[in-house]
């Protein structure tokens, strides 16, 4: 039996602002350069398109689509796992009652981590911000969190961001998430604070002296 691999490219785009027609056009661009497109998955902040194919001549075409705005294009192997937000929490609230609300949280903080590091490490996106823009909208169109904005200055960094899935919890898979998205994209490690304002997180970054990721 022979196994066919094709090569994933999802083009990323942010929203700037929701309108209707904005999937049509799109998919009306992609139908005029003979693109075929495989899934579309996102909302009204952010959009992932699959697209078989050449996209380089595509991305030109993109620019008479107003109220959008293209990241990145992701290639590699990434296929979307969906779960139902409300039955995942009810899952990790019954774990919660039998192993310990410290004992979970530690473990969803640490499955977030690496959760970034190892998809970060796999396809990279060049410079540091580009990658940590990249999966923090990634995540946005996943439904995880609302990206709203990243600063780097002096050394530390600084992601706002709203609605993480896991926020009727602790965050801690969404903060393990940034966590190692930030250590992964900048080679070296960095003390993380999570701090809320209203309805924006805002987790400040900042590096551990002497000590890189090799």
């Amino acid at each position: 039996m022979f196994q066919l691999l094709f090569v994933m490219t999802w083009l990323l785009f942010r929203v700037v602002r929701d309108r209707p027609g904005i999937i049509n056009e799109l998919s009306s661009v992609m139908f005029s350069y003979g693109i075929n497109i495989r899934n579309i998955i996102g909302n009204s902040r952010a959009l992932m398109i699959d697209v078989e194919d050449n996209v380089n001549s595509l991305l030109t075409g993109m620019g008479s689509i107003r109220d959008i705005e293209f990241v990145n294009a992701i290639s590699g192997p990434i296929i979307p796992l969906s779960f139902s937000q409300r039955h995942f929490m009810t899952a990790i609230k019954t774990v919660l009652a039998q192993m310990g609300t410290e004992y979970v949280g530690r473990l969803l903080y640490r499955i977030g981590y690496e959760y970034a590091r190892a998809v970060a490490t796999e396809i990279p996106m060049g410079d540091p911000v580009s990658t940590i823009n990249t999966y923090l909208y990634t995540a946005t169109a996943y439904n995880r969190l609302a990206f709203r904005g990243l600063e780097i200055r002096n050394n530390e960094v600084r992601v706002e961001f709203e609605e993480p899935f896991d926020e009727e919890l602790d965050g801690s898979f969404t903060e393990g998430y940034i966590h190692g998205l930030i250590n992964t994209a900048l080679s070296r490690l960095h003390y993380v604070n999570v701090e809320k304002t209203g309805n924006t997180y805002r987790a400040m970054a900042k590096p551990v002296e002497g000590l890189a990721i090799y």
